[in-house]
């Protein structure tokens, strides 16, 4: 029998990803992890009418059932960021970067330099960025959708209060059955250049992907099994 999320649902949902995704990748295994989620879920079928009507969508037509604050400050943004990933709301995880047109500076991903076969010649930008997170997307579902985790390892502070660069290691599920399984599950460090749109909020303006870690992919594996020329 299909099941829809409810509001409660989800929102349980969503506190335990908050909680969990700032536990370090050693804290927890892969299977571990995705234990504790799938027991979330079931108390959280406890908690709601299995034959109530589905929720109405917002106005906006979005569907999302999380409220993305605007990133006045770098840990709201890379929170937004996180969020995004497990609702599989591409336009949230989109307004995280700069977008084409902002006089602040233009997007750019720098690929990790040991992944061979890297399929752009080119920058790699906004509008790749995009393709790609709907097309991951796409692939996964609602009952299993991606999960990140983020370790803050640094950060220095540029001008007044206007930039910053962060040194993340990443952790990132994406399990999609369509998607190679050497893929599905990627780790790493990267440097985040962050900055001031032209209305103030931070958002990502450079990602440089350093490298794997303990045996997985790098983030920019990933990108590149997404991407079609």
């Amino acid at each position: 029998m299909a099941w829809q999320k409810s509001g409660e649902s989800r929102l349980i949902f969503t506190r335990l990803f908050v909680i969990l995704s700032e536990v370090k990748p050693s804290g927890l295994t892969k299977k571990a992890l995705w234990q504790v989620l799938k027991v979330a879920l079931i108390l959280s079928l406890a908690g709601c009418d299995l034959f109530s009507t589905r929720p109405v969508e917002p106005p906006d037509g979005s569907g999302s059932n999380i409220y993305y604050p605007l990133p006045n400050n770098p840990d709201q943004l890379f929170l937004n960021m996180r969020n995004a990933l497990a609702e599989l709301n591409s336009q949230a995880y989109l307004d995280c970067f700069f977008t084409p047109g902002d006089p602040g500076g233009i997007y750019q991903f720098v690929p990790d330099p040991g992944v061979s076969g890297w399929p752009l010649p080119g920058p790699w930008g906004y509008a790749e960025e995009s393709e790609t997170i709907q097309y991951l997307f796409a692939l996964l579902s609602p009952g299993n959708p991606s999960f990140l985790i983020l370790t803050e390892e640094s950060r220095i502070e540029y001008g007044i209060d206007d930039s910053v660069k962060i040194s993340q290691t990443y952790h990132l599920i994406a399990p999609a059955p369509d998607l190679p399984p050497e893929i599905q599950e990627v780790g790493g460090q990267a440097d985040f250049i962050l900055a001031r749109t032209d209305i103030g909020y931070w958002a990502i303006l450079r990602w440089v992907d350093l490298h794997g870690m303990e045996g997985l992919p790098s983030w920019t594996a990933l990108k590149a099994g997404l991407y079609s020329p």
